[in-house]
């Protein structure tokens, strides 16, 4: 849901990047982040894995001049692809004004867009959107690979709507600052028509005025309305246009996948006994390998207290002069005594180690290398 300021008139809109894991979704993003001028943007978070470059979120704050009296901020943001991070997807996208589809154009990834697509659909409605007005733009990326879907088949299975669409490659940035400003141009006359804001000084209305069953891709219902809104979209145009600095292919950075690194609990460890049990322990959860990553937590775990533990100590005596959570170790043992541990089983397990780990670094115990 936008929000509106009426103290320094300004609107925030929130627009999601949606799409099949490893679509472009992120890079689309830091292409954006990267040609947007610095005073109109934000810091790009990003959080990565080895599966899809995205765990939780990417977040750009693009803030416009005023547009009829007010200022836009938008937050962009995407989600993880892949199929179990699901609710982390239902997350981000609460509370969307926008989503920008992104789709893969190798005939190999058809079946993942499709499925995508239709998790989008499912998820808006369960934040009670309606997935037929959501303001909605299509990015066919990948573009310039060779032997790509025809741009026709794709529509024919993803946009049966006839939403905006567009060819992009988000390695190089064509079609992407397009989408952009046609998705922004959606949620503004979308926001406008649901009386969120105004012209300024007339009175704003409420928020929970009732969805207009007028898709809000739809061209105006009469021609006097039509050049009022063409001034106010070119208004839009303009404003972000004026943003983006003049860049040269050969200033604009690799794709993500050549520089970013995975960020993982392993960061919070420092060298020594312990690191190397916890950087397999987190390649056994991205390959999904949850019995042996919860074994590799198991014999951490005995590896890493021996540095605690003196003659005759127990480890949940160590435990406890450590000051760990006895209900965290009772959870810690279950798990790694399940025959067929769960993903949720394996990062209770990494997250348990590393609070063991902080805790010993806190007591200024040195690890043995």
């Amino acid at each position: 849901m936008s929000s509106i300021n009426l103290h320094n008139d300004e609107i925030g809109i929130k627009v999601v990047y949606y799409g099949p894991g490893l679509g472009g979704k992120t890079t689309s993003i830091q292409h954006m982040h990267h040609v947007l001028k610095p005073d109109s943007r934000g810091k790009l978070i990003s959080l990565a894995t080895g599966i899809d470059r995205t765990l939780y979120f990417d977040f750009l704050p693009v803030k416009l001049p005023k547009i009829r009296g007010f200022s836009i901020r938008m937050s962009l943001y995407t989600v993880p692809g892949q199929v179990h991070y699901d609710a982390t997807r239902k997350l981000v996208l609460q509370g969307a004004d926008g989503v920008v589809f992104v789709a893969d154009s190798q005939p190999a990834r058809h079946e993942a867009n499709t499925e995508s697509m239709e998790n989008l659909r499912v998820n808006l409605q369960t934040h009670g959107m309606n997935p037929n007005t959501v303001p909605l733009v299509i990015q066919h990326n990948k573009r310039d690979l060779p032997n790509v879907m025809p741009v026709d088949q794709m529509n024919r299975d993803l946009n049966p709507k006839g939403v905006p669409f567009f060819e992009t490659c988000a390695t190089s940035g064509e079609g992407v600052f397009e989408s952009l400003k046609s998705i922004t141009k959606l949620v503004l006359a979308d926001l406008k028509r649901k009386g969120i804001y105004q012209d300024k000084g007339a009175e704003t209305a409420s928020r929970k005025a009732e969805e207009d069953k007028t898709p809000s891709w739809a061209p105006p219902e009469t021609d006097k309305a039509r050049p009022k809104n063409l001034r106010e979209q070119s208004a839009i145009v303009d404003a972000i246009e004026a943003h983006i600095e003049t860049v040269s292919p050969s200033q604009i950075p690799p794709p993500v996948e050549d520089i970013s690194q995975p960020l993982g609990l392993s960061n919070l460890w420092k060298p020594g006994t312990g690191l190397d049990h916890i950087i397999a322990l987190e390649q056994h959860v991205i390959e999904g390998d949850y019995l042996t990553a919860v074994k590799t937590a198991q014999d951490a775990l005995r590896a890493h207290i021996d540095d605690v533990a003196g003659p005759g100590t127990t480890t949940a005596e160590a435990l406890l002069a450590l000051g760990v959570h006895g209900g965290h170790y009772v959870r810690f043992q279950g798990a790694v005594s399940r025959g067929d541990p769960s993903i949720a089983d394996a990062l209770f397990c990494l997250f348990f180690l590393t609070d063991v780990d902080l805790r010993m670094q806190a007591a200024g115990i040195q690890l043995q290398e």
